[in-house]
């Protein structure tokens, strides 16, 4: 039988294989509660089964199993060119961020640090190992990185450092002057690690450069570090699920962007954010040209209600940023995670896109109006999410100011180790050094700052935002969250 015989009968079957209940083809996915999350494992299982790539921007914005799987009747096996040098070619965020550390050596803001603090009886030997083990796994971990040449490994993995402390607190302290320091991707240094015995147990860290790694990737290390430590304590081979490697992603990853209508989606970033507005915080200096120096960000945190669909949120922020700034009309960042394609589930790398987000608010304050708009907005980002950001700069024109502010929904998978008899508690640090004027995100209970609330988080340097202006536009956030007509529903993010 044709695997395009019954398309709605298997798409179907996949999103409820997926979603762990049945989906009628008419049902709303986002009144289902269906996440971008889950969306990208049904694109990437229905490539398992069928071979059909599918556009994220359609996947993401169809209203329906039926129209989802119109989109798939409709779908292919798009064909991308061959890379050339050699190399493993890089993503277009890969791209900008070695090229921010090529312009600044000593820049941090590539770093991404993670720590996890293991209580328990751990042997410090088989964890080292095992830390080895992973970096061997990802080829993305072990490559030396040029804006050329792509990436092309570059050596065995590098045995993590080994320190003692007498307490956790001590531990953790003497791990961050070994992640904070600017790594070299163009000379293979985009992984170190760290490991620190103490009475109680250990404290891992890890640092990896962001040209190498994203958000999403934590929790592929964290599982991948679990299987090979329990692999390593019984003395046995490691059963790794099967991975692409470092060429195979890249091929899958840059055949799912070439699924969708490219020259529409072009078309549609021009109309939306041809005339955008750059967003000014009181006391705010102008942008100026080139790179400037890097400095360490100012953070303030707050905990919020259980955060539900994206424009909600969105709404719920963009609110706040009109309170402090008078602004209707609003436009920043949103990192989306593009891992559609079969296989990147497991992979880690940096495969994220940021997705521009242009948001006017109604006149008036009337929360359902305003999830109304943010709604309508979101769904217009998501319908163009297959560009690349330089393709997104040069379509929106003078708009070059949308990457300046960032808004994260952090919705990853959080990075859980499982080990038996231990127990693990990841612990989430500010960052080194910020790539943006401000960022804003929210990280879901159990992700590293709290456990039992969600929790928003702004960072920002200080030139660019005040302290007095920083607690009021994450007050109003909170209190936006927090009032009963926020409870309105929109599409889920």
């Amino acid at each position: 039988m044709s695997i395009r015989h019954d398309p709605t009968d298997r798409v179907d079957a996949v999103v409820d294989a997926v979603l762990g209940t049945t989906v009628l083809g008419d049902d709303s996915l986002s009144r289902l509660g269906v996440t971008s999350l889950d969306m990208l494992r049904v694109c990437g299982e229905l490539e398992r089964r069928t071979g059909i790539t599918l556009s994220l921007a359609d996947a993401m914005t169809a209203p329906t199993v039926t129209a989802l799987a119109e989109h798939w009747r409709n779908g292919g096996v798009p064909t991308v060119p061959e890379a050339t040098g050699g190399g493993i070619p890089l993503t277009s965020l890969a791209r900008g961020c070695l090229l921010r550390q090529l312009v600044s050596p000593t820049d941090t803001a590539g770093n991404c640090i993670l720590l996890w603090i293991l209580d328990g009886p751990v042997d410090a030997d088989r964890l080292a190992e095992a830390i080895m083990d992973v970096q061997w796994r990802h080829e993305l971990l072990r490559c030396a990185y040029t804006l050329s040449g792509g990436a092309v490994p570059a050596g065995p993995p590098v045995a993590p450092v080994r320190l003692v402390a007498q307490t956790t607190a001590e531990a953790l302290a003497r791990c961050q002057p070994l992640l904070t320091v600017a790594l070299r991707p163009t000379a293979g240094d985009v992984f170190r690690s760290v490991v620190v015995s103490t009475p109680t147990g250990v404290v891992i860290g890890m640092v990896a450069h962001h040209v190498a790694f994203d958000g999403y990737s934590e929790s592929v290390i964290a599982a991948d570090l679990g299987r090979a430590y329990r692999a390593r304590l019984d003395r046995r081979p490691i059963d790794w699920p099967t991975v692409p490697d470092g060429h195979t992603a890249n091929r899958s990853y840059r055949r799912q962007r070439a699924a969708g209508d490219l020259d529409r989606q072009r078309d549609r970033i021009r109309a939306a954010l041809h005339d955008a507005p750059e967003l000014r915080f009181p006391g705010a200096s102008a942008i100026r040209a080139g790179r400037q120096p890097a400095t360490a960000p100012i953070v303030r945190t707050t905990a919020l209600p259980p955060v539900t669909a994206m424009p909600v949120v969105l709404a719920a922020y963009v609110r706040a940023v009109h309170t402090v700034t008078g602004q209707r009309d609003v436009s920043f960042a949103v990192p989306v995670n593009r891992r559609g394609a079969a296989g990147l589930d497991l992979v880690v790398g940096n495969f994220v896109e940021m997705l521009p987000v242009r948001i006017t608010l109604p006149v008036g304050a009337d929360p359902s109006r305003d999830v109304a708009a943010a709604t309508a907005a979101w769904t217009a980002a998501l319908s163009s999410q297959d560009l690349v950001f330089e393709e997104v700069v040069r379509a929106a024109g003078s708009a070059r100011h949308l990457h300046e502010h960032v808004f994260a929904l952090q919705n990853n998978p959080p990075p859980r180790i499982e080990l038996p008899g231990i127990r693990t508690r990841f612990v989430r640090t500010p960052y080194p050094a910020l790539a943006n004027r401000t960022m804003t995100e929210v990280w879901p209970a159990g992700s590293g700052y709290a456990d039992a609330t969600d929790t928003a988080v702004l960072s920002y340097e200080p030139d660019h935002l005040d302290t007095t202006t920083a607690a009021a536009l994450l007050t109003g956030f909170r209190n936006n969250l927090s009032a009963p007509s926020a409870s309105v529903t929109g599409e889920t993010g």
